[in-house]
């Protein structure tokens, strides 16, 4: 029952940061998760919850959602994400995860130090687009999780509604194409999907608290968030590998 307290409030503070954020969840979720639950447990859980918060933020910032970004992106996603679960199966994820950490860590680092410059004024570069594509599609196979394509979105958003749009857009692709691989690898099981039913309650009360703290803050504390949520998620992320 203890556990289940904890997962549920864990899920709480997800999904009021991605209220907030647009994005994070799987970021809190994915090593809070990994105290109490393994890897093949925490990834299908988190993409079956994540599905339709995504699916709502597309809708809400559909209007700023930059096609040309996003479509070439998508392509090179798709084309990660099943390696990534062939790894996510294979189950040996510790040096990995480790790696993951010290990079999402230097990717909050390297935003957080970054000159001001103008909103959307890095222009996409084709090879760097396909590079962070495919290596977060790979990313998202194993553990959900985007943060290199989250720095890159950041980079080459006008505004925060664009970068909502685009990078909800991304994971929603990605969302819908890792459900059918899961479930015809076998990861996505009954037990799941019940615990998925479970938790949604808290999804949609941290989503609800989180959006609505939102309307308050400036753009510039929310890009701040954003960062430090980088940093600490791969720090914890790191810490833990080396624990375990």
């Amino acid at each position: 029952m203890i556990e289940k307290i904890y997962l549920f409030a864990v899920v709480f503070a997800a999904f009021f940061v991605k209220g907030i954020t647009g994005f994070g969840s799987t970021l809190v979720i994915a090593p809070l998760f990994s105290f109490v639950v393994s890897n093949k447990f925490t990834t299908p859980v988190d993409l079956l919850i994540s599905i339709p918060t995504n699916l709502y933020l597309v809708w809400k910032n559909r209007k700023s959602i930059n096609l040309k970004t996003v479509v070439p992106l998508s392509i090179m996603l798709l084309a990660g994400v099943v390696p990534g679960i062939m790894f996510l199966k294979a189950g040996n994820d510790i040096l990995l995860k480790s790696i993951l950490g010290v990079v999402i860590m230097a990717l909050g680092i390297e935003m957080l130090y970054r000159k001001p410059q103008k909103q959307g004024s890095a222009k996409p570069n084709k090879m760097m687009l396909a590079a962070v594509g495919l290596v977060s599609g790979v990313l998202a196979g194993m553990y959900g999780i985007s943060a290199i394509l989250v720095a890159y979105i950041s980079r080459t958003s006008e505004d925060r509604s664009q970068f909502r749009g685009n990078i909800c857009s991304l994971f929603l692709v990605d969302n819908i194409f890792r459900l059918f691989w899961y479930s015809a690898a076998g990861i996505m099981t009954i037990e799941i999907v019940k615990f998925t039913l479970f938790i949604m309650p808290s999804v949609v009360l941290g989503m609800y608290i989180g959006t609505k703290v939102d309307m308050g803050l400036k753009e510039e504390t929310v890009r701040k968030a954003t960062i430090y949520l980088l940093i600490v998620s791969g720090g914890v992320l790191l810490l833990r590998s080396i624990l375990t």
